[in-house]
């Protein structure tokens, strides 16, 4: 009988510090592909944040693939690490973040940057909370602060430097929907 408990009672310890969300991506209504991100407790406050997303559409006479991998660590409550691969129709870019007690790291392609700067939230976790109060987000993907505007309730917007406009809409706390525009809008739509 034990032998047969220890594996349910396993099952359920994980997913007390385990949380998974999947959102299809839709583009003028038709899905074009999935995005997956996890959070997962690793105990004595580490944080491990990932996020999987890829997508294929033909727009005219273009094939267009996007497949990203997100990797993030957070120590009690601040970024510790942080590996984005993002490859966009066959262009590879990768963005790592290592916090090396006093400063930030920042390596882009062949760029390096440095900041002292403590960061507590950043880009992945608006997928798990609303960011109330917040005005500006720290994203992993592009190494840099953004400003955050409150639109109306449960309604957030950023415009980031590299011309995309994203609009987050929450319900009850939960992220339900991501518009990201530049040009034509792409949706991230929460399945389950």
């Amino acid at each position: 009988m034990k032998k047969l408990l220890l594996p349910v009672f396993f099952m359920f310890s994980l997913a007390l510090v385990a949380q998974k969300h999947t959102y299809n991506i839709e583009l003028f209504g038709k899905s074009i592909g999935k995005t997956t991100v996890e959070r997962i407790d690793k105990g004595k406050g580490e944080m491990q944040f990932k996020l999987n997303s890829s997508s294929e559409v033909n727009i005219l006479f273009t094939h267009k693939t996007s497949l990203m991998n997100l990797d993030i660590t957070y120590k009690d409550g601040k970024l510790l690490s942080s590996y984005c691969k993002n490859v966009k129709d066959g262009v590879t870019e990768v963005v790592t973040i290592a916090w090396y007690g006093t400063k930030y790291l920042i390596k882009r392609g062949e760029e390096a940057l440095q900041f002292t700067q403590p960061v507590d939230f950043s880009a992945i976790q608006l997928y798990f909370l609303e960011p109330v109060g917040k005005t500006k987000i720290f994203s992993e993907r592009l190494g840099e602060f953004t400003n955050f505007i409150k639109l109306t309730e449960g309604v957030y917007q950023c415009k980031l430097s590299n011309g995309v406009t994203n609009i987050y809409r929450y319900k009850n706390g939960m992220l339900y929907e991501l518009e990201m525009s530049k040009g034509a809008s792409v949706f991230m739509k929460l399945v389950h």
